[in-house]
């Protein structure tokens, strides 16, 4: 595997839980969050509907955790098989300019996760998770977000129902959109 990360380097790690279930992710949750290797743990939760007769917290991405830790801490903390066993890096296939095969380990940005973090941590009508990935992550023009409860935030600029709307795209992993802001809060980043 290549990777552009070094290994004892601290990131957050996007991880799939295998046969997953909101008590299964929680237990895995509350484990990593007494593991003295991992720094921090996040799951996005939203107020939905979690049963056919019952409405409460849930994940808003079923599968996913995302931990703060180094490539190597998780790498020992995964085998143990008996507590770890349903935790997954999440692997990715690239090509280099060569057009030679390799996976590649999704890691985050510092600054993406924060972003990704204060966007979903709002119960906002105008923060939607998007299930499009594909589109999500397409290249598009950046943009930060001036004014507003989302000052700060990094995104890409997309039309969703022809709305203008800034992503929050995490590498093929899951997406966060900004819904109707306005034109004159958004400043365009040269990349």
């Amino acid at each position: 595997m290549l990777n552009t990360f070094k290994a004892s380097e601290l990131h957050w790690f996007p991880m799939r839980i295998s046969y997953s279930s909101l008590s299964r992710l929680m237990a895995i949750k509350e484990r990593l969050d007494q593991n003295v290797n991992v720094y921090e743990t996040y799951v996005p939760v939203i107020f939905k509907k979690v049963s056919p007769t019952k409405m409460d917290f849930g994940p808003s991405l079923t599968n996913y955790i995302f931990v703060r830790s180094t490539y190597n801490h998780l790498k020992q903390i995964k085998s143990n098989q008996e507590l770890y066993s349903n935790l997954r890096f999440i692997i990715h296939t690239r090509y280099d300019e060569k057009f030679n095969k390799f996976e590649e380990i999704v890691y985050v940005s510092d600054k993406m996760m924060q972003d990704f973090m204060l966007v979903t941590d709002r119960a906002n009508e105008n923060v939607v998770f998007l299930d499009n990935l594909e589109y999500a992550c397409k290249p598009s023009q950046c943009v930060q977000v001036t004014e507003g409860e989302f000052a700060g935030v990094i995104g890409r600029i997309k039309r969703i129902h022809g709305n203008i709307c800034v992503v929050i795209p995490i590498q093929d992993t899951a997406a966060v959109a900004i819904l109707n802001l306005p034109r004159k809060y958004l400043r365009y980043i040269e990349e």
